[in-house]
């Protein structure tokens, strides 16, 4: 009777289905060569990459990943390490340096030639790489190795090249280059060489597991001291993602906690909270508000509540409000709503008409100033998530777009004012730069008042 051991042992074989021995090697071989059809598609890659990351095309940036030839290169640094040959070793990483070194600049020759210099989405998500990234390289650089080594080439290559994207960090860290800014680049340059090492490592590990034959005699604690020094290195790599991913979830645990904190106590809508700011330094939350006057009080107790939160516990609240009592309220508009249904059985026809159009044209004037002001806080809300790794002295936004009448006596929204708090003072080209990505991103003129 089989035992757990041998009927797992069976399940997991990574000899019955493995290409012979020779051939593993030539395609390996092949994937590392750094000329002809190789360094074409390098370039092509580099270019749909840069191209996909500067107009935000996920569909665009997949297809770069499955191009780029760059696995080839660093599983071979794999493979060498394997069969102890230390010159094909060598000679593979100098490629895979010739390669990074050509797709950091060539992107970023791309960036500074771009009309758009907007941080998209996509360039920011490759910034910040966290233990997560870690595991998806080591799965699949695991996964690729595994695929490589079978007699039945399979759809795994392909998808291990879109799980551990190569070629859209080192496009980033170009753009990091084009837009001086040293978190692009050293964030983007750290997700590639985790990549890298870890599939590297993961080739290492499956081809001595199948028994690659060693191109020299390696003595047992030459083999032990190799494995001591991947070791240290891969803990050495891991320690930066662990404490990105720290601050990844503390971030989330923040907006959360604040975002459940408001929702529970501004319920009733007026006062309304229109933007809130974490100052964790100072343990402080700000919220600006709209509506009616909150009473010192209801002040009081509003911080008291907030201590309820395991985050924000010991923290203070400071409340910047706005009397808007005068303006039209989202509950008048309800109001009128019901009264106009309530109203409406005893009218005419006509006069149901007339009374229900006055409420059309009101409700009309009341949605554009609110849309505005839903726009204009998405606005805001995207300029404080970027901003901080673009302007590494950025501190806070506030701002809103100003209505002003076209000649036709239509309100027009022309320009956006906004108030920049920064930690220290800039030059004019500093300046100047931070007023032209604000007017791209706002997609206005901005006046732009530095605090």
């Amino acid at each position: 009777m089989k035992t757990i051991k041998t009927i797992l042992a069976d399940l997991f074989d990574l000899h019955k289905d493995r290409a012979p021995l020779e051939e593993i090697k030539e395609r390996i071989y092949s994937g590392g060569t750094l000329k002809g059809t190789n360094m074409c598609i390098l370039i092509l890659a580099i270019f749909i990459a840069s191209i996909g990351l500067n107009m935000n095309s996920t569909a665009v940036i997949i297809g770069a990943m499955l191009i780029s030839p760059l696995m080839g290169v660093i599983m071979s640094i794999g493979y060498g390490m394997a069969t102890y040959d230390g010159e094909y070793v060598r000679e593979s990483v100098l490629k895979l340096v010739f390669q990074v070194t050509l797709s950091v600049m060539t992107s970023a020759i791309y960036f500074t030639l771009s009309p758009i210099d907007t941080a998209s989405s996509e360039l920011l998500a490759r910034t910040e790489p966290t233990i997560w990234d870690v595991l998806i390289a080591i799965f699949g650089g695991l996964a690729g190795i595994i695929g490589s080594t079978r007699i039945e080439k399979s759809n795994v290559i392909p998808g291990v090249a879109i799980a551990t994207a190569l070629m859209p960090p080192l496009c980033t860290a170009g753009y990091g280059i084009a837009a001086h800014s040293l978190k692009f680049f050293l964030g983007a340059l750290y997700l590639f060489f985790i990549n890298s090492f870890f599939i590297c490592l993961t080739t290492f590990i499956v081809l001595k597991l199948i028994k690659i034959p060693a191109k020299t005699y390696v003595t047992d604690e030459a083999f032990r001291r190799q494995r001591w020094q991947l070791t240290l290195l891969g803990i050495i790599i891991i320690l930066p993602s662990m404490y990105m991913a720290y601050h990844s979830i503390r971030s989330n645990l923040e907006q959360v906690q604040a975002q459940t904190y408001i929702e529970k106590n501004f319920s009733q809508g007026n006062p309304q909270v229109v933007a809130y700011n974490i100052e964790p330094d100072n343990h402080r939350l700000n919220l600006t508000l709209i509506g009616r006057i909150i009473t010192s009080e209801e002040e009081t107790e509003l911080e008291k509540n907030l201590q309820g939160y395991s985050y924000f516990n010991g923290w203070s609240l400071h409340i910047v409000q706005n009397d808007m009592s005068d303006a039209v309220r989202s509950e008048d508009v309800k109001d009128l709503i019901n009264n106009q249904w309530k109203s409406a059985s005893g009218l005419s026809i006509t006069e149901a008409q007339e009374e229900i159009k006055k409420y059309k044209d009101l409700s009309m004037r009341y949605s554009t100033a609110h849309q505005r002001f839903e726009s204009d806080q998405k606005l805001l809300d995207n300029i404080r998530k970027k901003a901080p790794i673009l302007f590494p002295y950025f501190e806070g936004i506030e701002g809103a777009a100003f209505a002003t009448k076209d000649k036709d006596g239509k309100v027009a929204y022309r320009n956006f004012i906004a108030l920049v708090t920064l930690k220290n003072t800039i030059n004019q080209e500093e300046h100047d730069r931070l007023q032209n990505w604000l007017n791209a991103e706002s997609d206005l003129p901005v006046t732009l008042i530095i605090k």
